[in-house]
């Protein structure tokens, strides 16, 4: 059968009895198993959150540097943006459905 055919039901009457019997149901229902994207769209929403976290935290270091006075805030740029990724990614790692190694983890130079 076509795709577009869901179902055929075949309506039988006669007099006051009336019957219906469905002869042929697709096995595509609408309420048939739908993917579990939950868990998938809760990482979104961290990730997304974490990036709104980055930009708050560049901003908030940004308006400390420039009320130093000067042109401090242009030596503190590199700065500010490499400790707010930091955060972002402090917060990324909650949207990690799997244990992700922290840069302390990794081999830091000792010669095995």
């Amino acid at each position: 059968m076509d795709n577009l055919v869901r179902r055929i039901t075949v309506v039988r009457a006669s007099g006051n009895d009336r019957r219906s019997e469905v002869v042929y149901e697709n096995g595509h229902e609408e309420g048939a198993e739908k993917p579990k994207l939950a868990p998938l769209e809760r990482s979104i929403r961290h990730m997304l959150k974490a990036q709104v976290i980055a930009a708050q935290e560049a901003y908030q270091r940004h308006i400390a540097s420039a009320e130093k006075g000067g042109m401090s805030w242009m030596t503190d740029v590199p700065g500010n943006l490499v400790k707010a990724t930091r955060t972002a990614v402090r917060e990324m790692r909650k949207s990690m459905p799997f244990a992700t190694p922290t840069p302390d983890d990794d081999d830091q130079g000792h010669g095995d």
